[in-house]
């Protein structure tokens, strides 16, 4: 698809549409720019970066800038995610997307209402600003849910938990790749070293970038809550744990003196007085009893059974 921009997209059937003030538009797919372009040296390039979509990364050349982004889908952070590459020459811009998610994301942008920029430079801005305009939003939508995920783990419900929680870090670690990636090649871009942005683009980029920088900031944060959910985890198992082993250990003790009696009058020698004597099981019954009582009341003084 072919579009003249010129503060607003207009699709265009011929290049030849384009006035003097106004900058050609392409989205690609990755044959059709193969076919248009084989042979020129950003080409070459390009599609090298494209085949296999990896991380968004940009390079610098003489007379353009080429690159690849790479964004996760916030439906699916771990399996899905979304590659298009880019080419920004003076009055020529070019997307190649197999998806047609950036024509569709291009008819939605604004029209252009800076006049101090260039076209190409601002769309491109444009572009981006929309890819993580809502991303503070989401990022705080997901910090509630981990509040929600703490709230669970203090109320014990430690059911599928520890599954969670890693599928939570590693979203959480895609996002953070994603926005560390973006916001160091707007740094990069910025720097202007083949002179193609004037200084208002530059200052728009190092803007946007720190914009990428402070949502980075935000992935690690949620990083780190992720760590602090894991280790209070961890915690209440060990808790869980010593509470069954006071459990266990209050047991043992109460009956080791029942075992005691037990294989003590179980070895049966023949003048053991307690043997012939009329009240002998009686008195083991109730002396054992007794033994009970008398531990119970002292782990409850001890404050074993809280």
């Amino acid at each position: 698809m072919k579009y003249k921009l010129n503060r607003k997209l207009i699709p265009i059937q011929n290049e030849d549409e384009i006035g003097e003030n106004e900058i050609l538009v392409e989205v690609l797919t990755l044959g059709e720019f193969d076919e248009k372009y084989k042979g020129t040296y950003h080409h070459e390039l390009l599609m090298d970066s494209m085949e296999h979509v990896q991380y968004s990364k940009v390079e610098i050349l003489r007379s353009c800038t080429i690159g690849t982004i790479l964004i996760p889908d916030k439906q699916d952070l771990i399996e899905k995610e979304f590659g298009f590459g880019f080419y920004i020459h003076k009055k020529h811009l070019v997307f190649i997307d197999d998806t047609q998610r950036i024509a569709r994301i291009a008819a939605r942008l604004p029209e252009i209402k800076a006049f101090d920029t260039t076209l190409e430079a601002r769309f491109f801005i444009e572009l981006l600003e929309f890819l993580i305009n809502d991303d503070v939003l989401y990022l705080q939508r997901y910090e509630d849910k981990l509040v929600q995920v703490e709230e669970e783990l203090m109320d014990h419900e430690l059911e599928d938990f520890h599954e969670d929680i890693l599928r939570y870090r590693r979203e959480i670690m895609t996002l953070n790749g994603y926005y560390q990636q973006l916001s160091e090649m707007l740094q990069m871009m910025s720097e202007n070293k083949n002179g193609l942005f004037n200084a208002e683009d530059c200052r728009i980029l190092r803007v946007i970038a720190n914009r990428a920088d402070r949502l980075y900031d935000n992935t690690k944060m949620l990083r780190e809550y992720t760590g602090q959910l894991r280790e209070m985890y961890q915690s209440q198992i060990d808790i869980m744990q010593n509470k069954t082993m006071r459990i266990l250990t209050v047991v043992t003790t109460i009956f080791m003196p029942l075992t005691l009696i037990a294989g003590w009058y179980g070895m049966n020698f023949r003048y053991m007085p307690e043997l012939m004597s009329k009240y002998g099981y009686p008195g083991v019954i109730i002396f054992s009893i007794l033994v009970v009582i008398i531990e119970i009341i002292y782990f409850k003084r001890k404050k074993w059974f809280d």
